[in-house]
């Protein structure tokens, strides 16, 4: 019998490309992907022309934004740069 205890077995790694493939196809075709739906907002109903709307709006809900004489933004009594405005 002759057994060689230094040699190991070899894989043939041409088809493991073809089988990494493979399941990468079939993981992209049966993948769902959900849905992004944003940030759900509810606007105040359409105001009729020629009359002054008021709507009761909580604060929490406001962002109030002000600009001076200097064209300075001001949001919650600090004045910031346009790109930090998010």
């Amino acid at each position: 019998m002759n057994t060689s205890r230094g040699q190991s077995a070899t894989v043939n790694a041409g088809s493991m490309a073809d089988i990494a493939f493979l399941l990468l196809i079939f993981f992209l075709v049966t993948t769902t992907i959900s849905d992004e739906k944003g940030i759900l907002q509810q606007l105040p109903a359409e105001c009729p022309s020629g009359t002054i709307c008021k709507a009761d709006i909580a604060e929490r809900n406001l962002l109030r934004i002000y600009i001076n004489a200097e064209n300075e933004i001001i949001v919650k009594n600090e004045i910031i740069l346009i790109e930090k405005l998010k």
